[in-house]
């Protein structure tokens, strides 16, 4: 079942998205050609996101999905924008001894509807190319893509170096 996010879920969304974000996360691609960036690995910044998805007023555009056993299964964070009308999915997890099952699909529609209902317009999530399964399961849910966009990195030295 969907619920609303709880503050006691955190370590549990944080620990699903660490398992599923290893491959598609801009923070390990910067970590595989830099390294470990300011003493902290990639799992440390992109945990950092899930915080800010759950701070303050944006806690009330997360949900979980809860297994019949109390396990949460998977998440799905969002922040709207009453000025543009946009609504935004910053993240999108689900455990993988959950996925294939429908549950990132209803999580989905579960925002989009909460989006509807807080007047938004418009949705938008975005994926790196290197995350085949989002390529697929995005547009096929009715997203349609409006641009790509690349990222550089470069190590900051000393100027002179």
């Amino acid at each position: 079942m969907i619920r609303p996010y709880r503050p006691d879920d955190l370590d549990e969304l944080k620990r699903i998205t660490a398992v599923c974000f290893t491959s598609v996360s801009i923070d390990r691609n910067i970590e595989d050609k830099l390294g470990v960036i300011g003493g902290h690995d990639w799992q440390w910044r992109k945990l950092r996101h899930i915080d800010n998805d759950v701070s303050g007023d944006h806690a009330r555009h997360v949900f979980v999905w809860q297994t019949p056993e109390a396990e949460i299964a998977g998440y799905i964070t969002g922040r709207t924008d009453d000025d543009s009308k946009i609504g935004w999915i910053p993240n999108l997890a689900v455990d993988p001894a959950h996925q294939g099952s429908g549950i990132g699909r209803q999580l989905i529609n579960h925002l989009l509807q909460h989006f509807r209902d807080e007047g938004m317009e418009c949705a938008k999530i975005e994926t790196l190319a290197q995350n085949e399964i989002g390529a697929t399961f995005y547009p096929a849910i009715g997203f349609q893509e409006v641009a790509r966009q690349v990222h550089y990195v470069m190590r900051l030295g000393d100027p002179e170096e």
